[in-house]
This record gives C-alpha cells, sequence and structure tokens, in this order.
C-alpha cells in the first residue's frame, strides 16, 4: 500500500518552498480574502510530537534528495495555522482528493489570512493514507519538495491536522 500511497502523496506537491506576498514568482496569493476561518484545535494528531519530528530535523540539518540542507531555527505551533491546516484536510476528505486550492480557488495563503494571520511567507504539505505523525513526517521528509518546505528558514511557525487520512501542515512567518 505505502508504494501507492507515496506516489500519490507527491502528485500534489508542497505550495512552494515559500509563496511571498506581493512577489512576482507567479506564486503570489491573489484571492481575495472573503470567508473567515473559524479556530479550532481539533487537529485530530498529536501536535507535539509533530512538531519535535520537525524540529529535531530543522535543528540538525538534513540532505532533501540531493540538496544538503543546514540547520535553521526551531518553529512554534500556532493556532491559526492549526486551524487553517484543519480547514484543508477537512475539506480535502470531503471531496476526496489532495488539492492545495479549492474550487473556489482559495489558496493556503487565504486560508492563513482567513485565520486573522497576517503572513509575509506561507506554505503547505498534504499527504493521504498515512495513520501516524512519524509516517507521514518520513513520507515528506523523503520527498525532495516536501522535505525543503520544512527545512525554509524563513518559515517561523507550523500547524497541521488530519482528518480521515488526509493531512495539512501549514508554515508562515508573520
Amino acid at each position: 500500500m505505502k508504494s501507492i500511497v507515496f506516489p500519490l502523496m507527491c502528485i500534489a506537491l508542497c505550495c512552494t518552498l515559500s509563496c511571498k506576498k506581493g512577489s512576482d514568482s507567479g506564486t503570489t496569493d491573489t484571492t481575495s480574502n472573503t470567508f473567515k476561518i473559524e479556530m479550532s484545535t481539533a487537529t485530530n494528531i498529536n501536535n507535539d510530537v509533530l512538531l519535535k519530528l520537525v524540529n529535531d530535523t530543522r535543528l540538525a540539518g538534513c540532505n532533501c534528495g540531493t540538496t544538503k540542507m543546514p540547520p535553521v531555527g526551531a518553529l512554534t505551533w500556532n493556532a491559526n495555522l492549526a486551524s487553517a491546516a484543519i480547514y484543508q484536510s477537512k475539506y480535502m476528505a470531503s471531496i476526496k482528493s489532495m488539492v492545495h486550492t479549492s474550487a473556489n480557488g482559495e489558496t493556503v495563503g487565504a486560508r492563513v489570512t482567513a485565520t486573522g494571520y497576517v503572513w509575509t511567507s506561507v506554505g503547505e504539505n498534504i499527504a493521504v493514507g498515512q495513520t501516524t505523525e512519524a509516517q507521514v513526517f518520513n513520507d515528506w521528509i523523503a520527498s525532495e519538495s516536501h522535505c525543503k518546505n520544512m527545512m525554509t528558514a524563513s518559515f517561523k511557525e507550523m500547524g497541521a491536522a488530519k482528518t480521515d487520512g488526509y493531512w495539512a501542515q501549514v508554515f508562515a512567518s508573520k
């Protein structure tokens, strides 16, 4: 099963290393924010375990595919980012598909903004099928683009959630 799940997870690559507001990179979030995301703590995961896995790797540095990533600072858990992750994991579970953008065009940047978080850089990893924090972390770290997202030095905070096997991990900086 894992050989099927991991390729499916990689089809929907992470947002980018950092989608910067106002950049000319084509990753600018231009979605007008007309919705609000309710704050929630129901992530359906062990937040501390996933955060520790990510931070242990960030503090040690690692290889993301063929790219050597130096050690970077630890992330802190953020309830707004967790709420954006909850929203996205629920959305993906409802449509039974891994997507970064909703049918209404809502991107990770729009979702984070809808929680009230004012960001300068934002990113997202998604996955499906893993049952534990260690499994999803190992699959993300084995994927060069997902790994680079976790190792991006400009990200300072993280939130994550799982709904019916659909995972969302959101990174941002204020």
